[in-house]
């Protein structure tokens, strides 16, 4: 599996975990809404860190 086809997954799932926080939120579980979205935005970090570190080299 290619590094990218890595990344693309770890963006679904951070969108899933982000829905899931939602729905956590609206029927008011406050600690599995924090649970779900803190992991969201750890990997949506990830992701967002190797697209910075692929558009620099890139450029050189």
């Amino acid at each position: 599996m290619a590094l990218a086809q890595v990344y693309q997954i770890k963006a679904e799932i951070a969108q899933a975990f982000y829905q899931l926080g939602v729905t956590y939120y609206a029927i008011g579980d406050a600690a599995k809404t924090s649970e779900t979205l803190r992991q969201a935005d750890q990997l949506l970090s990830e992701v967002e860190a190797v697209q910075k570190i692929e558009q620099a080299l890139r450029q050189i």
